[in-house]
């Protein structure tokens, strides 16, 4: 899994950027550090179909095992959204190892930049009391976003497309 991170996040993780191959596009993340209310954000968007992940109330603590913290991240979101759990491990076994590098171009920076600015029209539904924000991270994904072609999708539902294509088998798993 690759994280692109803006020049801040990079400063904060105390990381340098390494220079990495083309990784493939569904593991692919852009992130930013963002002060609310004067609590540490991070915002990550996916790189293929722009599915948000938020991380609240970060500490430096935090940042020292970032790579659990957006895994773990990753599989509460996911859950939230009645992922198939073998899919879910498929989907992180496949992302294991995190590389952090500088962000890529321009349109994945404002995509996410974007992504940060609606963040904050939802900031009632951040949860103080936990890193982990699955409920702000499934509304921020389920916004009407743009592909700049005059052609409108939901980053949640591309996301379940390219979760069914990558896993090969159905992805949902009915609530018990």
């Amino acid at each position: 899994m690759i994280i692109q991170c803006t020049k801040k996040l990079l400063d904060q993780l105390k990381k340098n950027p390494e220079t990495v191959n083309e990784e493939k596009p569904l593991t692919s993340w852009h992130a930013n550090l963002i002060i609310v209310n004067r609590r540490k954000t991070v915002v990550l968007v996916n790189d293929k179909n722009r599915y948000v992940i938020v991380l609240h109330g970060l500490k430096a603590k935090d940042f020292k095992n970032m790579d659990e913290i957006i895994l773990q991240s990753i599989r509460n979101t996911f859950e939230q959204e009645y992922i198939n759990n073998d899919v879910i491990e498929q989907f992180i076994d496949s992302a294991k190892n995190i590389t952090y590098s500088k962000t890529k171009n321009r349109t994945l920076v404002s995509r996410m930049n974007k992504a940060c600015e609606t963040l904050y029209f939802f900031e009632e539904l951040l949860d103080n009391d936990t890193i982990y924000q699955p409920a702000i991270s499934r509304k921020l994904s389920r916004n009407l976003v743009g592909d700049g072609k005059k052609d409108y999708f939901y980053p949640n539902q591309e996301m379940y497309k390219d979760l069914e294509e990558f896993a090969g088998i159905p992805i949902f798993q009915t609530k018990l």
